[in-house]
């Protein structure tokens, strides 16, 4: 018999793109801990990024991110996307506009792959490199360097092409510009099944983001579905009307009970896991 391999993950999160509907990701996560379902690693793409670091890398609760959340505005986005083309004058003055947004941000500064928290070990961050056309998976955590900070791994993660500018950055003697991947892997589900990962079991939120070709066919998670079979579960929260970068008043409470619903629709299978590792 084949010892246990213990940098494996148990069971991977993966966190997909969504933008404003990344509120469900925060529930998810809450509803989770609630359900005592231990997250070995998150797996992110750009908001799945920001909020998987916010609560691996930062620390941050989930109930405070959800609080945050209803605080946000599409002004206060659009301000900081101004402030990051670092334009004279128009920078400093959308930077006052842009809300707590950048006090978040400054907590991912202050963040390691080094140091994780709420027991997840591994933590990882989709981005696209522009000029190469492909994609990098950045991963750490505690003994496992990774090749860029957590904070400017987010920052491209989430960099949407146009809105944002990219983040360059030195990588392997290389220098890349490096932007969202949503646009081509919104939910980086086979990231946590290959290695160095290679999870025994995934948990993956989808919110329904149909800019990503590939993954808006059925057949895509049909065909994933039958070679995971019960080692994946999927969750997709209810995110119908929700705007991905203008929201209405209404949708952080929204996307909220989406993701909790999304998680309790799934507990069958989740506590089938638990039993299986007890």
């Amino acid at each position: 018999m084949m010892p246990p391999n213990p940098s494996r993950a148990g069971i991977a999160l993966v966190l997909g793109a969504g933008g404003a509907r990344g509120v469900a990701h925060a529930a998810v996560l809450r509803r989770l801990r609630t359900e005592r379902v231990p997250i070995d690693a998150i797996v992110g793409c750009s908001v799945g990024a920001i909020v998987g670091a916010m609560y691996a890398a930062a620390g941050m609760d989930p109930d405070e991110m959800l609080e945050a959340s209803r605080r946000l505005t599409p002004l206060s986005l659009l301000a900081f996307a101004v402030s990051r083309w670092r334009l004279p004058l128009a920078s400093r003055a959308a930077l006052r506009h842009a809300g707590a947004i950048p006090g978040y941000l400054e907590r991912l500064d202050r963040a390691s792959f080094d140091r994780l928290h709420h027991g997840v070990r591994r933590l990882g961050v989709l981005v696209f490199d522009l000029l190469r056309r492909e994609e990098v998976f950045v991963l750490g955590g505690p003994g496992h360097p990774a090749p860029l900070p957590v904070a400017s791994a987010v920052k491209a993660s989430a960099a949407i092409p146009v809105l944002f500018p990219p983040l360059r950055a030195r990588m392997g003697g290389r220098w890349r510009y490096l932007a969202d991947a949503g646009w081509f892997t919104a939910v980086p589900v086979e990231r946590a099944f290959a290695p160095p990962l290679h999870a025994r079991r995934v948990i993956a939120v989808d919110l329904s983001l149909l800019v990503c070709p590939r993954q808006a066919r059925r057949s895509y998670w049909r065909h994933l579905q039958e070679d995971c079979g019960d080692r994946l579960v999927v969750l997709r929260p209810d995110v119908r009307g929700c705007g991905t970068i203008f929201s209405r008043r209404a949708d952080p409470q929204r996307l909220s009970e989406a993701g909790e619903r999304a998680v309790e629709q799934a507990l069958g299978c989740l506590r089938a896991w638990q039993r299986q590792a007890s």
